[in-house]
């Protein structure tokens, strides 16, 4: 059966499972919050022990457009008497780079996730499959 149509077979509590790690994903990237991000791939192992490594490389191979990721930031800041303050800041991480990298990773651990459901559902119907021939196969 193709993937696709597999997708639409899984149960509520699968779905549930794949909605729960993309909340959390979500919340550990938008939040750039290590320890959340690291429970998402906790949650998605195995099929995030090389969905991680697939968004590093993504991730390495976008830092490297022009612009997306400097190798230093610096800036100045001053304030008047008044209180009035200006700051002004170069080399800074590019928007459109950070809003990309969060969302590859959130669709890389959610990938992960719906990946595990379908090799569970996959390793299931084979282990029914084999219980049904072998009590077909009985006297």
């Amino acid at each position: 059966m193709p993937i696709i149509s597999r997708i639409g077979h899984l149960h509520p509590a699968q779905w549930a499972y794949v909605m729960v790690v993309l909340v959390v994903a979500g919340d550990g990237f938008l939040t750039d919050s290590t320890a959340v991000i690291l429970v998402a791939a906790l949650l998605a192992v195995p099929s995030s022990l090389a969905a991680v490594p697939a968004y590093y490389l993504a991730y390495g191979l976008l830092a490297q457009v022009p612009g997306a990721n400097p190798s230093s930031s610096s800036g100045s800041s001053s304030c008047t008497t008044a209180g009035e303050c200006t700051t002004s800041t170069s080399g800074d991480l590019a928007d459109w780079f950070a809003v990309t990298a969060d969302v590859l990773g959130i669709l890389a651990l959610t990938a992960a996730a719906l990946l595990n459901m379908l090799l569970l559902q996959a390793l299931l119907t084979a282990r029914r499959q084999r219980r049904d021939r072998t009590a077909g196969a009985r006297p």
